[in-house]
């Protein structure tokens, strides 16, 4: 509830702004002159657009997911490679991920961790999720790995940092067999060639 609470305020904020920015255009029109309020509005066009050219390389650098490399590449059988991905924090608007690339060791025929990658997906507004450490390890339990997620959330409004929350995530994630894995990527295939007829 919080999290959706926080997207409505930060949405309520720029909507307010917006009118802001229109009263006090027509104020200045009124007080000054025509003049001053183009150079006011062309002041503000100005802003925005350098807003977005900023917006546009964090969403760049954002698109480029942050990798941790478990191990080296060179001890893993070819062909052996299996990518699993779980949900390891879930509200109402968005989901925390954690991605493990999977691999089988050539001397021991063990399945390892290759490397891992943790991103934000849904409706994110006024949020930024930064994972600064992640590792996989064997577990206990067979077939089973513990992993340790640890990042910082970062609560914005209008685009400025409010507050930085640190976060923690451990459990267990088990490797996906390959067959369920063609299949997931056969339906969602098929759910984007549906949607392309449809939509």
């Amino acid at each position: 509830m919080l999290y959706l609470l926080w997207a409505i305020l930060n949405v309520g904020l720029f909507l307010f702004f917006i009118a802001i920015c229109f009263k006090a255009t027509k104020i200045i029109r009124e007080k000054l002159s025509l003049f001053a309020s183009i150079i006011f509005v062309f002041g503000l066009l100005s802003f925005v657009s350098s807003s977005e050219n900023n917006d546009r390389s964090i969403i760049n650098r954002r698109n480029q997911v942050e990798k941790w490399k478990l191990s080296s590449g060179k001890e893993i059988s070819p062909s052996s490679s299996n990518y699993t991905d779980i949900s390891i924090d879930k509200t109402l608007l968005s989901t925390i991920n954690l991605g493990v690339l999977f691999g089988k060791e050539k001397t021991s025929n063990k399945n390892i961790a290759i490397e891992a990658n943790s991103i934000m997906t849904g409706l994110v507004c006024g949020q930024e999720w930064k994972p600064l450490s992640i590792s996989v390890d064997p577990a206990a339990i067979n077939g089973k790995f513990k992993y340790i997620v640890i990042g910082t959330l970062k609560w914005k409004l209008l685009g400025t940092t409010f507050y930085s929350q640190t976060k923690i995530y451990s459990g267990f994630i088990t490797m996906k067999p390959k067959g369920l894995q063609l299949m997931n990527l056969i339906l969602s295939n098929k759910n984007n060639i549906m949607s392309h007829y449809f939509v």
